[in-house]
């Protein structure tokens, strides 16, 4: 008898169904097969047919069903409902019930998965997802069964994704791509199955589609449940965002354990037999390099079970954890050497052909006495004794291990030529000219791995009381793993010690090599290691990186850095790379490579440049770089929009970075002229942080030199960040203090921007009268300077305030002139930026077709110039049309870009312009109560600001909102005080609102 519950529940019989009542009896039989085997309570049965409410008479109804049911499933065998009390025992075979099966199943593909076998994992996850033939229990509707089913319909759902994730790890692509697509449909806020149809594109070479998978999923997300993407998808987003190696596919497949070898034997060898056994203790466990150890393992396996030496190679950076690595594969693979393990641990200094070559001659040595070879009869040449270390191993399963090897050279001598042995090496260096059968470049721990370490070695309980804090430590660290051993043995030591005291220590980068050090557990002296066995020109270049200390940086970089050509520049680069210094982490659009440094590999070049680099040293080369840097900005202005800000974009750092250097070290006047060039960069993506850090250093550095004009101009550009910010008292300072220094210094075209600056704050808090004294003034200065620009500046504020104020022709007769000089001046941002008012200024005046017509030229010149910020506020002004022309449908989803744009570059008034906004769609459309959140949002965001006019524009909608509902006690007050503040500016909105409602 098979008793089937993943679907509609049935009962067959020798390949025949059975009919049975469907209903309450049903219901009874259902309840207690989920606990097959176990005696189930009458109460229970009760609670499972009727749920709360059952009648007074349900204990005797329970005995009813179960005699119906007995009868029907009586088949002459044994009985399936026993009487035992409290209840009954429903007494079935182990396998007769489809969940049972279902759930055994399940638990071996999981078990195969757990042990790597992918292929028969996938295998049985789908068989026993196909047991399923609709939703489970489907028809009962009782509380407690729709709640079994529930839990049942979410473990499908979990074994789906166990499924997917095995034929994933298969590279089972191209199906599963058609699968996930239907799948996340079905079910749009199971955020594994979009990670995984995220990491499916991505592997057929889809990063686009994957990327659009992310925002379909947030979008659904945040409309369904109000909420972000989890932090493992925000995870994978970010991955594929920069093509993180760690997403490319794994490798499969099973690692068998090979029964250990006897010793060969010793014939002929001419010494007697030895068996060394010299690997170091073994490690204990070693965290986030599992894949690694298993290719390693099944290498070194094959190797000596197969027809030729082997060599595997273990590269990385200074603290990686390359030893922990290849001494933990060494154990493992141990069996599989009877003849021996030799070890050797280098100095890491072999690129000399002197001591390196010594270095290899006494290893050698050291290996023929452990072989048998005696002392007294060892050859004294360094080819001698590699020859007789090749004879010596000859026919014997040795492994050999080398340890921070030091070259090419310095290896060669020391590898086995015949079959059965192999050699697992280590080595600072990429070791390019190596012939080994297996190179594996390790990079640092992950995040999550990185955590784990911290964790095994500070504390679990520790490590779960502050999260981001350890978070931090790891971050701080680089996910260098002798860094986070480093702080963790300190951990362990100060048990009382909160990880964020730490934390905070590690943060200041002048002391955190200080502060890796814990015993003989220390970074600065590993990187000291690494650096000391390098060439004088590749000490040099590290030494000059450190003068400016990039994150990213491309080889151009290099020749101003150290006054050499380009050629030069990527030779260097090259043996930087080659010594592990820097990573080469991929090519640019234009072809060019691109390299990065590990965090704390750029302290410690910081730490060389300070010790070894004169200052005047670091302030020529600082000056060549930020003269090269200067003219690349001018030359890149010429390029396309979007190419422009690209190169910006992947430069920011360096440029940030160059700029604070060269202020540190008393540069004012090219800090000055960098940080000015690049003002319209960093307002164009509301880079603050950026903009900030630049005009502070570089003014400071002005200062210091008495260089009021380089501190005028500073102090104009900390005006405009502030404006941008939002910030306008602080914005008002600023420029207050740059006009006094222009005056000073007898600068007008600097004057009128100060003018200008100060007349747009007061414009934006309303006060319209100071703000057009102060254009008036400006205009007067550029009238005298012909300047177009200045000119046009000056319209477009006159042109904004007699819109505010209710003059509309006169707005649109200054917006005519500001155009007209935007043009002349050859400005398309002020071009797109006055259209785009110009059909403000037609809206507010009814004309709709005119404001149409105006926010679509708008939005094709911002489109033109790449300024994504405009670009939304160009957006929101036209959907604004729209909904005034009754085509409201057109509204939403550009009003949702330009949010998420605002939002995305930290634009508070964008924010909630665009939120003021979708509030008035929202009432528009009669939909009352979505209205409600974005028109509260942006009456608090302006009123947070100090925006009174803008403020009382939210409150007119939400006193209209209330109206609707019929609170009018709430809808008086916010009209009033909507009125009031109209009134206290004088704005256009004071008559309209003033006219009596009903």
């Amino acid at each position: 008898m098979e008793f089937r519950l993943l679907g509609t529940p049935e009962v067959w019989l020798d390949g025949r169904r059975l009919e049975l009542s469907p209903g309450k009896p049903m219901a009874l039989l259902v309840a207690g097969l989920l606990r097959a085997n176990r005696i189930v309570s009458t109460s229970s049965l009760v609670d499972a047919i009727w749920g709360d409410a059952p009648p007074a008479t349900a204990a005797g109804l329970v005995q009813s069903y179960v005699s119906h049911l007995r009868r029907s499933l009586h088949t002459g065998g044994r009985q399936v409902i026993v009487t035992r009390p409290p209840g009954y025992l429903f007494d079935v075979a182990a396998d007769a019930v489809d969940v049972a099966r279902f759930e055994a199943l399940t638990a071996d593909g999981r078990a195969a998965a757990a042990g790597g076998r992918y292929g028969p994992a996938a295998e049985m996850l789908r068989s026993a997802l196909a047991m399923w033939r609709g939703p489970a229990l489907d028809g009962l509707t009782s509380p407690v069964l729709r709640q079994a089913a529930d839990g049942l319909e979410e473990l499908r759902l979990t074994v789906t994704e166990e499924r997917v994730d095995a034929e994933l790890r298969l590279g089972r692509l191209a199906a599963l791509a058609a699968e996930l697509a239907t799948l996340v449909t079905a079910y749009p806020l199971r955020e594994t199955l979009r990670a995984q149809q995220m990491l499916v594109l991505y592997r057929l070479g889809r990063q686009a589609d994957a990327l659009e998978a992310y925002r379909k999923a947030r979008q659904v997300l945040r409309e369904e449940l109000g909420v972000e993407p989890g932090v493992e998808l925000r995870r994978l987003h970010q991955a594929i965002l920069t093509e993180d190696p760690s997403l490319a596919p794994p490798a499969v497949g099973d690692v068998t354990v090979a029964a250990p070898d006897e010793p060969a034997e010793d014939a002929d060898r001419g010494a007697p037999a030895r068996v060394p056994r010299q690997l170091p203790t073994q490690p204990g466990e070693l965290i986030g390099r599992d894949r690694e150890a298993a290719v390693l393992v099944a290498a070194l396996r094959g190797a000596a079970a197969g027809d030729r030496a082997m060599c595997c190679a273990i590269t990385g950076k200074a603290g990686s954890g390359k030893t922990a690595l290849a001494n933990a594969v060494a154990h493992a693979v141990s069996e599989a050497f009877p003849d021996g393990q030799l070890y050797a641990a280098f100095g890491g200094t072999g690129s000399g052909a002197g001591a390196g070559m010594a270095e290899a001659r006494e290893v050698l040595g050291a290996f023929l006495r452990a072989l048998g070879e005696p002392a007294a009869q060892l050859p004294e040449s360094i080819e001698e004794r590699a020859a007789l270390f090749r004879s010596r191993t000859a026919g014997r399963r040795v492994l050999v291990v080398l340890d921070n090897a030091g070259s090419e050279a310095q290896i060669r001598p020391l590898l086995p030529a015949h079959a059965g042995s192999a050699v697992l090496l280590t080595s600072r260096t990429a070791l390019l000219g190596l012939e080994a059968q297996w190179h594996l470049a390790l990079d640092v721990l992950r995040p999550d791995d990185g955590l784990k370490l911290l964790s095994r070695l500070a504390g679990d309980d520790r490590v779960a009381a502050e999260p981001d804090a350890a978070e931090e430590i790891v971050r701080l660290c680089g996910g260098l793993p002798l860094a986070i051993r480093t702080v963790g043995a300190r951990l362990a030591l100060r048990q009382r010690w909160p990880l964020s005291v730490l934390a905070g220590r590690l943060r200041d980068e002048h002391r955190r090599l200080d502060e890796l050090v814990a015993g003989d557990l220390e970074v600065r002296a590993s990187l000291q290691l690494s650096y000391g066995s390098m060439a004088d020109p590749v000490r040099l270049a590290f030494r000059r990186l450190g003068v400016v200390g990039p994150a990213q940086f491309s080889p151009w970089l290099l020749a101003p850095l150290l006054d050499v050509g380009a050629d030069k520049a990527e030779y260097v680069a090259d043996l930087l790379t080659d010594a592990l210094l820097i990573d080469a982490t991929g090519i640019t659009g234009d072809g060019q490579p691109r390299y990065g440094i590990h965090e704390l590999t750029r302290l410690f070049a910081r730490e060389r440049a300070d010790a070894e680099e004169p200052v005047d040293e670091q302030r020529r080369a600082l000056t060549r770089l930020a003269e090269s840097l200067l003219s690349m900005v001018e030359e890149v202005r010429t390029r396309t929009p979007s190419d422009a800000q690209t190169w910006l974009d992947q430069e920011r750092s360096l440029l940030v970075q160059t700029v604070v250097r060269a202020s540190q070290l008393g540069l004012h006047r090219p800090a000055c002229q960098l940080s000015a060039a690049l003002l319209s960069s960093f307002r164009l993506r509301n880079s603050f942080d950026a903009w900030w850090r630049t005009h502070d250093a570089a003014l400071t550095a002005a200062k210091a030199a008495g260089d009021r004009l380089s501190e005028a101009i500073l102090l104009r550009g900390l005006g405009h960040l502030r404006y941008e910010q939002d910030r306008l008292d602080d914005a008002v300072a600023y420029y207050d203090g740059a006009l006094s220094l222009f005056r000073a210094e007898g600068d007008p075209r600097g004057e009128a921007d100060c003018l200008i600056g100060m007349a747009a704050a007061h414009r934006e808090r309303g006060r319209f009268g100071p703000a057009r004294d102060l254009l008036a003034d400006a205009g007067q200065i550029c009238a005298r300077l012909d300047d177009s620009a200045g000119l046009a500046e000056c319209a477009y504020g006159i042109g904004y305030i007699d819109r505010e104020v209710g003059d509309f022709a006169g707005s649109l007769a200054a917006l005519d002139r500001a155009l007209a000089a935007y043009r002349t001046a050859g400005d398309p941002r002020g071009e797109g930026l006055t259209l785009r008012s110009m059909a403000i200024t037609h809206r507010a005046a009814g004309a709709l077709a005119d404001a149409e017509r105006l926010s679509v030229r708008a939005i094709a010149v911002l489109t033109d110039i790449g300024d994504e910020l405009l670009l939304a506020y160009g957006r929101q002004s036209l959907a604004k049309v729209h909904m005034r022309q009754g085509r409201g449908e057109l509204a939403a989803e550009p009003l949702r870009d330009a949010l998420a744009v605002c939002t995305a570059l930290d634009d508070r008034f964008g924010v909630a312009l665009v939120n003021r906004t979708i509030g008035e769609l929202h009432l528009a459309s009669g939909d009352l109560d979505r209205a409600v959140e974005p028109l509260y949002a942006a009456r608090a965001c302006w009123a947070a600001m100090g925006l009174d006019l803008f403020r009382a524009r939210a409150e007119r909608d939400l006193a209209e909102l209330h109206r609707r509902r019929g609170d009018h006690a709430t809808a008086g007050e916010l009209r009033a005080q909507a009125l009031a503040t109209f009134e206290r500016y004088g704005s256009r909105e004071r008559a309209e609102l003033a006219a009596p409602r009903d």
